[in-house]
């Protein structure tokens, strides 16, 4: 026969298994639920966070349908990378056709100019853009957008204090919206001046129409806008020698190979290349882009300034 004592003993331990069971029972769907309430904020987060970054990409570029119609409009367009430039005649050969400010090596004897000019940023690459420069003690032109999140704040002044030349490329980038009406173009231009030099305290007189002065987007002649800078003080800056890094496809090497072999066809040489997040190859390809043209017989790499002879593709 079982003792008294035994069967007490018993007893305790059947409570205490009862009362471990009944706890990790209670525990592990709480454990469960703290679990998945961790991971829904993050997902919330992310999700908060891309819908953030959608809205700003449909503020600044518009919506997809917006989108998809301005890239059927506008030759040279990769719509698979909304936002980048359309560029007319992007294949055309510069060297036979009249450029002004694009003239040929054989025309002129001595210094090759050559100005490295960046569009659409700031973006997330522009500091790392800026610290390859600082490397090479070389200046360029940064074509800027307006983009007042606070995270840019900053690196719009480091263009500025590193001693680079600051530029006006549209405050919003939106097509449809810049070139519907010479007052839509008007308000863009004066919004984005503005915004610069209460960030920068410049008073920027440099500017490169989106899309380039040869675009077929605006409805509203280009001669008219071109007008319009010329009444406010600004010159604006085409290019004639482009690093097709807006091209789907575009790497590091055709990057390279698009500036490197071009630039010995002019004496003074405006390059096009985009200072965008999904521009990383320009990065990668912008030291060996500099050694090259630094290793050029008698050329230098410098900024746009008052002096420089602008790249125009129209006629004025």
């Amino acid at each position: 026969m079982e003792s008294k004592k035994q069967y007490s003993k018993r007893i305790r331990n059947l409570r205490r298994l009862i009362l471990t069971t009944v706890a990790a029972a209670c525990l592990i769907p709480t454990c469960i639920c703290v679990i998945l309430a961790i991971r829904y904020d993050r997902l919330n987060d992310r999700y908060e966070q891309s819908e953030a970054n959608l809205a700003w990409y449909r503020d600044r570029y518009g919506s997809e349908k917006e989108i998809l119609s301005s890239s059927e409009e506008v030759t040279g367009v990769d719509s698979s990378f909304p936002g980048s430039e359309p560029i007319d005649g992007m294949d055309v050969d510069y060297a036979t056709i009249d450029v002004s400010g694009a003239q040929n090596p054989e025309d002129i004897e001595g210094t090759r100019y050559v100005y490295l000019t960046f569009d659409d940023g700031p973006s997330t690459y522009t500091d790392d853009i800026l610290d390859i420069l600082a490397e090479y003690d070389v200046k360029a032109t940064f074509f800027v957008c307006g983009k007042p999140d606070a995270k840019y704040t900053d690196v719009y002044k480091r263009i500025v204090s590193d001693g680079h030349t600051l530029g006006m490329h549209s405050y919003s980038h939106k097509y449809s919206e810049i070139y519907s009406s010479m007052d839509s173009y008007k308000a863009d231009l004066d919004k984005l001046r503005i915004f610069l030099y209460e960030t920068t305290g410049v008073w920027s007189k440099y500017y490169r129409f989106p899309g380039g002065s040869s675009n077929k987007v605006s409805k509203v002649p280009i001669t008219e806008l071109v007008d319009y800078l010329d009444s406010s003080e600004i010159t604006f800056f085409d290019w004639n020698v482009s690093a097709g890094d807006d091209r789907a496809g575009a790497t590091k090497d055709t990057i390279y190979a698009n500036i490197v072999n071009n630039v010995p066809r002019f004496k003074h040489c405006i390059v096009l290349m985009h200072d965008a997040a999904d521009k990383r190859s320009t990065v990668d390809a912008l030291p060996e882009i500099i050694e090259a043209i630094q290793a050029m017989d008698d050329t230098v790499i410098v900024p746009i300034t008052d002096d420089t002879l602008p790249v125009q593709h129209i006629n004025k």
